[in-house]
């Protein structure tokens, strides 16, 4: 495929989702262009369509090293190193993410929920707070912000997530969870467990 034909080809691809015809679209231009961020961006996403993470990863890294300031390519790659549970990565990039776009409440989500998961309690309180302070009722934050205050030992007794779990049904789940067990396991929710204890 000449870049003329890529060219042409290449809307009518990405409007269909005819991913793979769009993926050869977007590698002939990119012969042709090699340092042209835009191209290896939509090349990094086309390739996420097609559930091939690491090269995702690859082309939107590429997209960077040509346009470091590209924050669309750095917020699809943070999310793509977590999607492949890179969790360390992702928290870097999604920390640089919310450095760019402070006012993002998915970027300081993800930071949030990550941090949580790598048991920085304290940076996961930061970025739900930041998040809580952008959608200020959004049960999720809650939750996740009340979740990191017990890890770090504000609210020891976890009065915030009882109150939680009181009025909000559909989160016992992760109320209970969060209670009792954390991310790790620390208390088995096993009724012959904990009478063994």
């Amino acid at each position: 495929m000449t870049p003329k034909q890529a060219a042409a080809r290449l809307p009518a691809a990405l409007a269909g989702e005819d991913w793979p015809t769009a993926r050869k679209a977007l590698k002939a231009l990119l012969k042709a262009d090699p340092d042209n961020a835009a191209l290896h961006y939509n090349l990094g996403l086309v390739h996420k369509r097609l559930g091939q993470g690491e090269q995702a990863r690859a082309a939107l890294a590429r997209a960077l090293e040509r346009a470091p300031d590209h924050t669309n390519a750095l917020f699809e790659l943070a999310t793509g190193l977590l999607d492949a549970e890179l969790y360390s990565q992702a928290a870097d990039r999604f920390a640089a993410y919310t450095a760019r776009c402070p006012d993002d409440p998915d970027g300081w989500r993800n930071l949030a929920n990550v941090r949580l998961r790598l048991d920085d309690a304290a940076g996961a309180v930061d970025a739900f707070t930041r998040l809580r302070a952008l959608v200020p009722n959004d049960a999720d934050a809650e939750i996740g912000l009340a979740e990191a205050r017990l890890r770090t030992g504000e609210d020891a007794e976890g009065a915030a997530l009882r109150a939680l779990y009181a009025r909000n049904r559909e989160a016992r789940p992760r109320l209970l969870k969060a209670l009792h067990q954390g991310p790790r396991g620390r208390v088995p929710l096993s009724a012959s467990a904990l009478r063994d204890r």
